[in-house]
C-alpha cells in the first residue's frame, strides 16, 4: 500500500492542517494472483484497495478546498496511472462545520503490483528458491538499432 502511504505523506507535507487532524486507512482490499515470471522477478499479485483520508476541522477559509483538490488531482496525475481503472476519480465529501472549518473525507481506489525477486536470504520460499519483495523498476531504452531481417 505504497501509493496510499505516499499520498498521505504528500498531503501532510502541504501543511494545510495539523497532523492530529488527519487520519488514513484502507478498505476493501482485493488481491488477484498473477504468478507471472518477468525476467529476474515475479509479478506475484495485484492488490486493489480503497484508500480513505479524513481531515477534521479543515480551515477552508485559510486554505481553499479548491486548492486542496487541485493538489490532490495533480499529485495523482504525476504519481499514479489511473487510465485503466474503473474508479478513476477520487470522491471528496465536505461537511461544513461552521463558516471557517469543514470535515473532509477523500476516498479513492489504488491498484499496485507486488513483485518478488530471488535473494539468498529472502523470507519467502517459492519454486525451490528464496525470494524477497521487490519494488518494480522499469528499464528504459536509451537507444536501439533497427535491423532489417531482409538484409
Amino acid at each position: 500500500m505504497k501509493k496510499m502511504a505516499a499520498l498521505r505523506a504528500y498531503l501532510e507535507s502541504t501543511n494545510c492542517f495539523h497532523k492530529n487532524q488527519f487520519d488514513a486507512w484502507v478498505e476493501n482490499i482485493e488481491q488477484t494472483s498473477r504468478g507471472k515470471f518477468e525476467g529476474n522477478r515475479v509479478l506475484l499479485y495485484t492488490s486493489e484497495y480503497r484508500a480513505v483520508y479524513s481531515i477534521e476541522r479543515y480551515a477552508f477559509c485559510k486554505y481553499p478546498i479548491e486548492l486542496f483538490h487541485a493538489r490532490l488531482i495533480t499529485w495523482l496525475a504525476d504519481n499514479d496511472d489511473r487510465s485503466e481503472m474503473d474508479e478513476k476519480e477520487p470522491q471528496i465529501a465536505v461537511d461544513l462545520l461552521d463558516d471557517e472549518t469543514a470535515d473532509i473525507e477523500i476516498t479513492l481506489m489504488f491498484e499496485e503490483d507486488v513483485y518478488i525477486a530471488p535473494i539468498e536470504t529472502g523470507p519467502i520460499e517459492y519454486a525451490g528458491q528464496r525470494w524477497a519483495l521487490d519494488d518494480p523498476d522499469y528499464d528504459v531504452a536509451e537507444s536501439f538499432d533497427l535491423v532489417d531481417r531482409n538484409e
